[in-house]
């Protein structure tokens, strides 16, 4: 498939999945207990900082007489360390050493293992002749650990119910190449079973004991992501696009997490900055249609209405413009000013027309894939107030934009099932982690979208029974909020 070319530099790429209409909403508290920290914003940074290409000089082989299995069975060194060697580690494999006698013999039987795994990997993927490449067969090594039922579940529901929609016009791929993609990327392939058990958690009763699972499921990725990453300008077409793939299941798995708007940020700019590197190498991707940020702007404003349409009430736009506008005295770098600027223009295009409101809010995404990386995590660090507090603007504008996100998911044939409410987890995350001065800045914020999404109770109780567990807590939520008089109108039962 190939990347529609555009002329000049390309900018950062649109991929922001909606909070109604991606397939994936938010999680429970339950799901995890995770600090504020994003080690996956030290992963994505180094895409962009490509590591220059050396005159390496060949070291002599020793050779490892006592190496495990694995090391054996690929013909490389082992280091020897138990309980696992580093080789074992790094690909997630289980390190076993041979005994006395018996190294020979063990060794041909994992030999024969590894061999028989692949094959009935492949024989269960559709047949491709791109996906049966040596570029790709070269460019990951399969891991053998084993999988378990749970983790067939969550294949099912990821490709059923949880996988992602973007890039924009790349919506088949999801059930067609990727997932006989995904049999030799492990970055991928563990990040596509952290989403499907993330919507498990949250779509089953009871499914709490999913979420430790997604959480190890994702670790794996961004460190499978990492590893890939540090090669820079040495990855192949094959490599980064299952770099791109993962960066964007992990973007829509990060709904799930209910502090995971930050972890949200950082995909989105991870998908930004890995499409950039096709343009910038004039490479094209063998799996995704890749479009420069100019074009798909282009694309999703011949889906919008052209005539002007108010969004939002003038009454309530102003009031969140207040609010705004009351953490100006606290912005303190460039970072922060960007932020600002782009939420107060996308704040005042509510009262003009969806088109104008979409494109002014695109500009948050060009924002955080433009910053340097130093910028960028300096941004986002834990405490980083001024940031979080931005962020719960950003989650009312996305909010706000619902008719937006609805009439882009007409058109693309994307079906609504449900979830939208749980967005208040994001919301009450930062707000919980801010100090108490903030927190009175940004309060009125919340009770604004508090009575926004008042109404997806009695939407999710006749039109979405599923969510109907997580209700409760999502009540409790809107009583601390909203006035009592106001939230029994819309509580019919």
């Amino acid at each position: 498939m190939e990347m529609e070319e555009t002329a000049g530099s390309p900018s950062f790429f649109v991929s922001t999945p909606s909070f109604r209409f991606s397939p994936l909403p938010l999680s429970s508290d339950k799901l995890t207990n995770r600090t504020t920290s994003t080690p996956s914003a030290e992963i994505i940074s180094k895409v962009s900082t490509p590591q220059p290409r050396t005159n390496r000089v060949k070291r002599p082989h020793t050779k490892s007489r006592r190496g495990c299995f694995n090391c054996k069975s690929r013909r490389i060194k082992c280091q020897e360390t138990k309980p696992a060697c580093a080789n074992c580690i790094h690909k997630d494999l289980d390190c076993v050493y041979p005994a006395d006698g018996d190294r020979e013999r063990a060794l041909t039987v994992v030999d024969r293992t590894q061999t028989q795994l692949q094959k009935s990997l492949h024989a269960q993927a559709p047949k491709s002749a791109e996906l049966s490449s040596p570029t790709l067969s070269s460019a990951f090594q399969i891991s053998t650990t084993p999988f378990t039922g749970d983790d067939l579940r969550f294949w099912h529901h990821f490709l059923v119910d949880a996988r992602p929609h973007l890039p924009f016009g790349n919506e088949d791929a999801w059930t067609s190449q990727l997932p006989a993609f995904a049999h030799d990327c492990p970055p991928l392939l563990h990040a596509m079973l952290s989403l499907g058990a993330s919507h498990c958690s949250l779509i089953t009763p009871g499914g709490s004991q999913y979420g430790p699972v997604a959480i190890a499921h994702r670790g794996k990725a961004l460190k499978s992501l990492s590893a890939l990453l540090a090669k820079g300008n040495d990855c192949t077409v094959a490599e980064m696009d299952g770099a791109l793939a993962t960066c964007y299941t992990l973007t829509f798995q990060a709904h799930h997490l209910s502090d995971g708007v930050v972890d949200f940020a950082v995909m989105v700019r991870g998908c930004g900055l890995v499409t950039d590197w096709y343009f910038q190498k004039s490479r094209k991707s063998n799996v995704f249609t890749l479009r420069s940020h100019e074009n798909t702007l282009q694309l999703i404003a011949s889906w919008l209405p052209w005539q002007p349409q108010t969004i939002q009430d003038e009454e309530t736009v102003n009031r969140c413009i207040a609010s705004l506008d009351k953490l100006r005295p606290y912005l303190q770098s460039p970072a922060h000013h960007t932020f600002y600027d782009a939420l107060r223009l996308a704040y005042e295009s509510l009262l003009i027309s969806y088109r104008h409101a979409f494109m002014r809010l695109s500009l948050i995404y060009v924002a955080w894939g433009r910053m340097d990386n130093v910028e960028f995590l300096t941004f986002i660090a834990p405490g980083n107030h001024v940031s979080r507090a931005l962020f719960m603007h950003y989650i009312t504008l996305d909010s706000f934009m619902l008719p937006v996100h609805s009439e882009i998911a007409r058109e693309r044939n994307i079906p609504y099932s449900g979830g939208h409410f749980l967005i208040y987890r994001w919301a009450e995350a930062v707000y919980n982690g801010l100090p108490d001065p903030m927190k009175e800045i940004v309060l009125d914020q919340l009770r604004v979208l508090a009575i926004h999404l008042v109404p997806e109770i009695e939407l999710h109780k006749h039109v979405f029974p599923k969510w109907g567990h997580l209700l409760g807590e999502f009540i409790k939520w809107l009583r601390k909020h909203i006035p009592p008089e106001v939230l029994k109108l819309y509580i019919m039962d």
